[in-house]
C-alpha cells in the first residue's frame, strides 16, 4: 500500500501577475500558455547567470534568470496565493526535472555559521564573504594560467571554466536566504514557497500542462480562449 503524505506535490505550480489586477493576471496566464513559454523574464535567450561581487546581499551576488515553482499540494496553496498571486499553473514533477528543475538550498539567515555572531547582517555575511573569495580566488587562478607558457594552458582553463560554471548555475544559483524568524504569513518568510528553479526558460505544450489555477468566475473565459484544453481546472476562490 502506497503511504500518503501532503507536504510535497507531484505537481510544482507556477503563479503569475503577482503585482497586476487580475484581469491583467488572467491575460497573462492565457498569454504564458499560448505561446508554449515560461519565460523568467520575457525576454527569450538572455544571459541566464550574472554575477556582481560589488553587491551587498547574499542573493544579489549571483542573480541567475530562473522560473520559479512552489512545491505545494493543491489543497494547502491557499498561504502562497495570499502573497503571490491565485492564477497559475502546473507540471507534473517529473515532467520538469527532466528539465533541469531543482529546489533550492534555504539559508536561515537569522541562524549561526560558524561562530556566533550578532545582526542579521553579520550572520549572512559569513556566505557573501565566502562566495565573493571563491569569484575573486577562480579569476586569479584563470589569470594566473592565462600567463602561464604551459602548453597545457588551454585544456586546464577549459576544466576551470566547466568547474566554474557548474558552481555558479547549478549550486549558487539556487542558493536562497530566509529569515527563520518571521511568521508563516509574512511576505519575507520564503520557507514556505517549497521553491524549486529552473535557470533559464521552460518550453511547453498544452498537453504538459497538469492543472490551471484561476477563480471561478474565469472559468467560462477562460473555457472559450483555450477550448483546446482539457487538463484540470481548479478554482482559487
Amino acid at each position: 500500500m502506497e503511504l500518503i503524505q501532503r507536504y510535497v506535490s507531484k505537481e510544482l505550480t507556477h503563479f503569475v501577475g503577482r503585482h497586476q489586477p487580475e484581469d491583467e493576471r488572467f491575460d497573462l496566464l492565457i498569454d504564458i500558455i499560448k505561446s508554449g513559454w515560461l519565460l523568467h523574464k520575457n525576454i527569450p535567450g538572455d544571459i541566464q547567470v550574472q554575477i556582481n561581487t560589488d553587491a551587498k546581499g547574499l542573493e544579489d551576488i549571483v542573480t541567475p534568470g530562473i522560473t520559479c515553482f512552489a512545491d505545494i499540494p493543491i489543497n494547502d496553496l491557499s498561504l502562497h496565493m495570499e502573497k503571490y498571486s491565485n492564477f497559475g499553473l502546473s507540471f507534473k514533477k517529473d515532467f520538469l526535472v527532466e528539465k533541469g528543475a531543482n529546489p533550492v538550498y534555504y539559508i536561515a539567515t537569522n541562524g549561526l555559521i560558524e561562530k556566533q555572531k550578532e545582526g542579521k547582517e553579520q550572520r549572512e555575511s559569513y556566505f557573501e564573504e565566502n562566495i565573493k573569495s571563491y569569484f575573486t580566488l577562480m579569476r586569479d587562478v584563470k589569470e594566473r594560467i592565462q600567463r602561464n607558457s604551459d602548453e597545457n594552458k588551454a585544456m586546464e582553463l577549459q576544466m576551470l571554466q566547466h568547474l566554474d560554471t557548474f558552481l555558479v548555475k547549478h549550486i549558487f544559483a539556487y542558493l536562497k536566504p530566509f529569515d527563520a524568524s518571521k511568521t508563516d504569513a509574512d511576505e519575507e518568510n520564503y520557507y514556505l514557497e517549497r521553491e524549486w528553479r529552473i535557470v533559464g526558460d521552460v518550453p511547453f505544450v498544452m498537453n504538459d500542462i497538469t492543472r490551471i489555477l484561476i477563480p471561478e468566475r474565469y472559468g467560462k473565459k477562460l473555457r472559450e480562449v483555450l477550448p483546446d484544453y482539457h487538463g484540470q481546472i481548479s478554482f482559487t476562490e
